[in-house]
C-alpha cells in the first residue's frame, strides 16, 4: 500500500478527492480527512467528482492508496471540527437532498464531513412523484437542499412533499436549504399596464408554511421583500454571495474598476465598497439605463431586467452614466435568464472604451439562447456560482461554488451562532 501511495502522491501533489465508488471502500473517517485536507490546500473544485477508475483493479489500487495517505496524514483540527456535523444513526442531524441539484448538495455534505442521507426520490409513469425515506427521522432536525429551478414545478413539488413527509415523520425541526428561490419574479398582483398578475413568491412562501418548514435558507433572493411573505412564523436567512466573489476577483488584476449593476443598486454599492478595499486602484459605481418608443425606463427598477427577448432590447436605446474608458467593468445582476440585457450592456460598454468586461451573476437560468447570446457579446466572462446546475461548457462562463458558504451556514444554524458574521 505505501508503494500504490508513494506513486498516486507523484501524480496528485494533494490527495485526490473520493469519487462515488472509492467512497465505498473508505471509512467515513478517511472521507471527512481527505475532503478537509483538500479544501485546506485551497484546491477545493466547483464539482467533487473526480473520475472513477475504469476497472476493477484500478478501483482497488486507489482504494488501498487513499487508505494508506489517510492512514499517515494529520487528521483534522479543532478548526476543521467546528464545522462537522456528525449524521450516524444517533447523531440528531440529518441532510438530504432532491433532485434539483445533487452535486452540490454532496459538495455541502463532504464540507460538512458528513453523508446525505437516505432517500429516493421518483416518479410514477404518469408523472406523480414518489418520495421515500430509508433514515428515521424521528426527533432530528433536517436539512433538505432543493434550489426550485428548472424544471420549477418538479422541484417544487419535491420539496414541498419531502418536508411533509418528515413532518409527518416526527422530525424536530426542518430546515429548507433553497440555494435558488424559483418563482421569485412574480411579485406584485398589479403589472405596469394595470393587469392582475400572480404573486407567485408570496404563494412559495405559503406553500413553504403551510406544509411545515421551521426556517428557510436561501441566496441572494431576487427582492428583498420575500423574506417578508413568511411573516414571522419562519425564520428566512438571505446569503450573499459578494465576499464568495471577491478571493476570484483578485485573481483577475483588475484595473480601476467601474461596478454597473443591473437590478440592485444598493448591492453594486457593496461590491464596490469590498472591492475598494483590495487595493485596486479607484473603483467607481456606474449606471445603465434604457430609452424607447415608450420614453425613458430604468432597468434598475424592472421586476426582472432579464426577461425581455434579446431582438426587443436591440431596439432600445442604451444609455449609460459615468467612465469606463480604460478600465474594467464589472456588471453586476442576481440572475441571468436569456442573457439579453447584460450582453447588450457589454456592447454598449464596449463601445464606450471599456478594457476588460465580466459578468458577475448569482443564478445562471441560461434558457434560450443564452449561452450563444454570451459567447457572441463583448463579454469576457461570465462569473456566476452552481445554484443552478450547470451544464454548458462555453469558454466564457466560469462557475465558482457556493457549497462553502451553504455548508458554513448549515453548521452556524444548527449550532446557533451568527449567520451575520459571513457577510
Amino acid at each position: 500500500s505505501s508503494t500504490v501511495a508513494s506513486l498516486l502522491a507523484s501524480v496528485h501533489p494533494h490527495p485526490p478527492l473520493p469519487s462515488p465508488r472509492t467512497n465505498r471502500m473508505l471509512p467515513r473517517a478517511a472521507v471527512r480527512w481527505l475532503t478537509r485536507q483538500r479544501a485546506r490546500s485551497g484546491l477545493l473544485r466547483t464539482s467533487l467528482r473526480w473520475a472513477a477508475p475504469r476497472s476493477f483493479a484500478g478501483g482497488v489500487a486507489a482504494g488501498l492508496g487513499l487508505w494508506a495517505w489517510a492512514a499517515n496524514a494529520e487528521g483534522p483540527g479543532e478548526e476543521d471540527k467546528a464545522h462537522y456535523i456528525s449524521t450516524g444513526d444517533d447523531s440528531p442531524y440529518l441532510i438530504f437532498s432532491g433532485n434539483g441539484n445533487k452535486s452540490l448538495s454532496s459538495e455541502v455534505a463532504m464540507l460538512l464531513g458528513c453523508q446525505l442521507g437516505r432517500a429516493k426520490i421518483g416518479q410514477f409513469q404518469d408523472g406523480e412523484i414518489n418520495i421515500r425515506f430509508h433514515d428515521s427521522a424521528r426527533g432530528k432536525h433536517i436539512y433538505i437542499i432543493q434550489p426550485t429551478c428548472y424544471p420549477p414545478n418538479d422541484n417544487l413539488m419535491e420539496l414541498l412533499l419531502m418536508v411533509s413527509t418528515l413532518r409527518r415523520a416526527s422530525a424536530e425541526t426542518i430546515t429548507a436549504v433553497i440555494p435558488y428561490y424559483g418563482y421569485s419574479r412574480q411579485l406584485s398582483p398589479i403589472s405596469k399596464e394595470g393587469d392582475r398578475c400572480s404573486l407567485a413568491a408570496a404563494d412559495v412562501a405559503v406553500m413553504l408554511k403551510t406544509v411545515g418548514v421551521d426556517q428557510v435558507v436561501s441566496v441572494d433572493l431576487h427582492r428583498g421583500q420575500i423574506e417578508g411573505f413568511f411573516e414571522n412564523e419562519i425564520q428566512v436567512e438571505n446569503l450573499d454571495v459578494t465576499r464568495c466573489q471577491l478571493p476570484y476577483l483578485k485573481r483577475l488584476g483588475l484595473k480601476e474598476p467601474v461596478v454597473v449593476p443591473i437590478g440592485s443598486v444598493k448591492k453594486g454599492k457593496y461590491l464596490r465598497d469590498h472591492i475598494s478595499k483590495m487595493g485596486v486602484g479607484d473603483t467607481d459605481l456606474g449606471f445603465i439605463f434604457y430609452t424607447s418608443i415608450g420614453g425613458f425606463e430604468n432597468i434598475n427598477d424592472d421586476t426582472h431586467p432579464d426577461e425581455e427577448d434579446i431582438t426587443k432590447i436591440k431596439g432600445h436605446k442604451i444609455e449609460f452614466v459615468g467612465d469606463v474608458s480604460d478600465r474594467d467593468v464589472l456588471v453586476l445582476t442576481d440572475l441571468v435568464d436569456t442573457g439579453s440585457r447584460v450582453c447588450s450592456a457589454a456592447n454598449h460598454l464596449q463601445s464606450l472604451g471599456a478594457r476588460r468586461i465580466f459578468a458577475l451573476s448569482t443564478h445562471g437560468l441560461l434558457t434560450g439562447n443564452a449561452v450563444q447570446s454570451i459567447n457572441d457579446s463583448a463579454l469576457d466572462e461570465m462569473v456566476m456560482f452552481n445554484t443552478i446546475p450547470v451544464t454548458t461548457d462555453s469558454p466564457k462562463i466560469r462557475t465558482l461554488s457556493i457549497a462553502p458558504l451553504v455548508a458554513e451556514t448549515i453548521s452556524r444554524v444548527h449550532k446557533n451562532k451568527s449567520i451575520k458574521e459571513l457577510y
